[in-house]
């Protein structure tokens, strides 16, 4: 696969026709076209490198070898949703329970941040039913609009 298939321009163009509006871009006036990442660096088609502060998706870094290798191994047996059964959700959330007090180990799995609060998940209900009382816990930031207007705390 080509890192960069098509100039800056063409890929703008087709994104403002084929993506919804709703699906904002950093820098709308002058977006940086990202082509490929390593570790906790993007880069732009020029080469130019930028450490990548905001992407909720590669908390160990992009392209980890470690975390490519799992997936790869994994998507060669199945690659599936939580709507089938399958042994990995369990195995996960078993894993996972482990490390919490039992009040907090009945899971729902999204696959980004912006669905907790459109599930009604804050960051406030979690310790209160664990210990009872109010106390954040460090959560995720979503970059939905819904999620900043939903966690906007007034002075």
């Amino acid at each position: 696969m080509a890192a960069d298939r098509r100039s800056k321009a063409d890929t703008l163009a087709l994104r403002q026709r084929l993506l919804s509006s709703s699906c904002r871009l950093f820098f709308p006036e002058d977006p940086v076209k990202i082509v490929r990442g390593q570790g906790q660096y993007l880069y732009d088609e020029h080469g130019a490198e930028y450490i990548d502060c905001v992407n909720n998706v590669a908390h160990v870094g992009h392209c980890h070898p470690v975390v490519v290798q799992a997936a790869h191994e994994q998507n060669q047996v199945l690659n599936t949703n939580s709507r089938y059964l399958h042994d990995n959700i369990v195995d996960y959330a078993q894993r996972l329970s482990e490390t919490l007090p039992e009040k907090l180990c009945v899971f729902y799995f999204l696959n980004s941040g912006e669905g907790g609060p459109k599930k009604k998940v804050t960051p406030m209900s979690a310790p209160k039913q664990a210990w009872g009382r109010g106390s954040l816990l460090p959560s995720y930031r979503s970059w939905c609009s819904f999620c900043q207007i939903q966690f906007s705390f007034s002075q």
